[in-house]
C-alpha cells in the first residue's frame, strides 16, 4: 500500500473500532493506528481554521463528535504536528492552549498521515489490519484466500478477523461454496456499482427497494422497509443518523450513488458532513411537526445558508442548544452577542471551500429531480437544520443496529458474488 491509502485506512480502522469498548483489551495492539485515525478526522475537522485559538474546546468537540479520546488529545494535536499540518503549539503546563493549522488537501493529508504511521513502526498486526480493510474495500475475497491474496500472517488471521468483525469493518457472509469476506467500505466507496449489481442480481425486491430509495435519498430507516434496513445491517448502504426531537435514534439511508468518486473516498470528510446536513434535513421533513418542510422546499434551507449575504442567524437563547450539531461538525461556529450585554450566540456558517462543498452535495442528494419552487421562510429554515441533536455516522449505525433476520442470505449471497466476480469494482 502506498501512504496515501495507509492514511486513509488508518481513519478508516479508527471509524471501526469506535464500534468498540474503548477500554477492550483488544484495542491495546492498534494505538498506533487508532492514534493516525483520530489525528486525520481531528485535521478534516481543523482544516481550513489558520488559528486554533482554543484548543480545549476543540478537546470537548473532537471527543463528543470523533471519538478522540481527551487523554489522547495532546499525542493526537503532536501527531498532527510530526506531519506537519500544525505548528506554534502554546502550551500551559501539561494543556495544549492554541496551535497554528496548515492542513493541506486531503490527498496530501493522507499521504503526510501514512508517512507519520510508518515513522511511529506500527505493529505487524496494525499493518494487516489496514491491509485487510483496505484490500477489502476494493471487492470481496473468499476468507481462506485472505492470507495469500493480502500478505496476512496465517496464524495471526484469526486475531485480525476477530477485531475486524467485532467492530464491523469486516463482514462474511456465507456462499455455497465457501465464506466471502467483504468491507462496508466497499459499499460506502462505490455505491453505484454495489446498486447496480443489486439492482441486476438482488431479485424484484431488492431491485424495487434500492429504486425507491434513489428517488429519495434519506428517508427514515424505520420508513424504508426491512430490505433497506437488512442492506444496512449488511454494510451496503450507509446511513448516518441523529436524534431526534422526541429523543429517539433514526438512521436516514443515502445511496450517493452519482457523485464525484473524491468524495466518497480522498474527500469522505466532506461527505460525512454532507450526510450529517442530510440527516437533519430530512429530520425536519418527517419528524418536524408544525416546521415540517416538503422535499422539494429542503433545497431552499440549504440556499439560505450559502447565500453570501446571509451566513448567521440573530442571536436567540435556544441557538446554543439547536446548533450545537453543526457546530460540532464545524459548519457553523458560535460569535458572541452583538448586543451590549448580550450572553446568546450567533451561529454563523463556516463559508470554507469544503462546508460550501458538503451543503452543495447535501442539496443535490436531498433534492434530485425536485422542483424547488416553492419558498420557505427563514424561521422554518432554522428549525429544519437546528433538528437533530447528535450525529452518528454510518460505521455506528452497522453498529447499533439490532440485527434481524428480514431476507434470506442468498439473495445477498448473488449479490456478494457478483462483486467478487467483477475482481476490484
Amino acid at each position: 500500500m502506498n501512504t496515501f491509502d495507509e492514511g486513509l485506512r488508518c481513519q478508516d480502522v479508527h471509524t471501526g473500532l469506535r464500534n468498540l469498548d474503548p477500554n477492550s483489551p483488544v484495542l491495546a495492539p492498534l494505538t498506533e493506528t487508532q492514534k493516525i485515525g483520530m489525528a486525520a478526522g481531528l485535521a478534516s475537522l481543523i482544516k481550513g481554521q489558520d488559528v486554533v485559538p482554543d484548543a480545549q474546546a476543540l478537546r470537548t468537540v473532537a471527543a463528543e463528535q470523533l471519538d478522540v479520546s481527551p487523554y489522547a488529545f495532546n499525542d493526537v494535536v503532536y501527531s498532527l504536528e510530526q506531519a506537519g499540518f500544525v505548528s506554534n503549539i502554546q502550551t500551559s503546563g501539561s494543556r495544549i492552549v492554541s496551535f497554528n493549522e496548515e492542513v493541506p488537501y486531503y490527498r496530501g493529508m493522507y499521504e503526510g498521515l501514512g508517512e507519520a504511521w510508518r515513522d511511529n513502526a506500527p505493529s505487524a498486526l496494525e499493518q494487516q489490519v489496514v491491509a485487510l480493510v483496505g484490500g477489502l474495500a476494493n471487492a470481496p475475497i473468499p476468507v481462506e484466500e485472505l492470507a495469500d491474496r493480502l500478505g496476512l500472517d496465517t496464524s495471526e488471521l484469526p486475531q485480525i478477523l476477530d477485531v475486524s468483525l467485532e467492530s464491523h469493518l469486516v463482514k462474511i457472509i456465507e456462499l455455497r461454496d465457501g465464506k466471502m469476506a467483504y468491507s462496508p467500505f466497499m459499499g460506502f466507496e462505490k455505491p453505484d456499482a454495489i446498486s447496480d449489481l443489486v439492482i441486476e442480481y438482488g431479485g424484484p425486491e431488492i431491485a424495487d427497494a434500492f429504486l425507491a430509495l434513489r428517488g429519495e435519498q434519506g428517508m427514515p430507516l424505520s420508513q424504508a422497509g426491512p430490505v433497506i434496513s437488512d442492506a444496512v445491517q449488511h454494510g451496503l448502504i450507509m446511513a448516518p443518523s441523529v436524534t431526534t426531537p422526541g429523543g429517539a435514534p433514526e438512521a436516514f439511508p443515502v445511496l450517493p450513488y452519482s457523485v464525484d468518486r473524491e468524495l466518497l473516498k480522498a474527500r469522505k470528510p466532506v461527505l460525512d458532513k454532507a450526510l450529517g446536513v442530510i440527516a437533519c434535513l430530512k429530520c425536519g421533513e418527517y419528524y418536524g411537526g408544525a416546521s415540517s418542510l416538503s422535499r422539494a422546499q429542503l433545497v431552499l434551507v440549504i440556499n439560505k445558508w450559502l447565500d453570501p449575504d446571509r451566513g448567521s442567524l440573530p442571536p436567540h437563547s435556544s441557538h446554543r442548544r439547536q446548533y450545537e450539531l453543526l457546530h460540532r461538525m464545524g459548519m457553523v461556529r458560535f460569535d458572541p452577542d452583538s448586543k451590549p450585554g448580550g450572553t446568546w450566540v450567533v451561529p454563523t456558517f463556516i463559508d470554507s471551500p469544503d462546508n460550501r462543498a458538503a451543503l452543495e452535495l447535501a442539496r443535490d442528494l436531498v433534492t434530485f429531480g425536485e422542483d424547488v419552487g416553492n419558498r420557505v421562510d427563514d424561521e422554518s429554515a432554522r428549525a429544519a437544520l437546528a433538528l437533530g441533536s447528535q450525529y452518528v455516522s454510518p460505521m455506528q449505525t452497522i453498529g447499533r443496529a439490532r440485527e434481524k433476520k428480514t431476507l434470506s442470505s442468498s439473495q445477498w449471497e448473488k449479490v456478494i458474488s457478483a462483486a467478487y466476480g467483477r475482481g476490484v469494482l
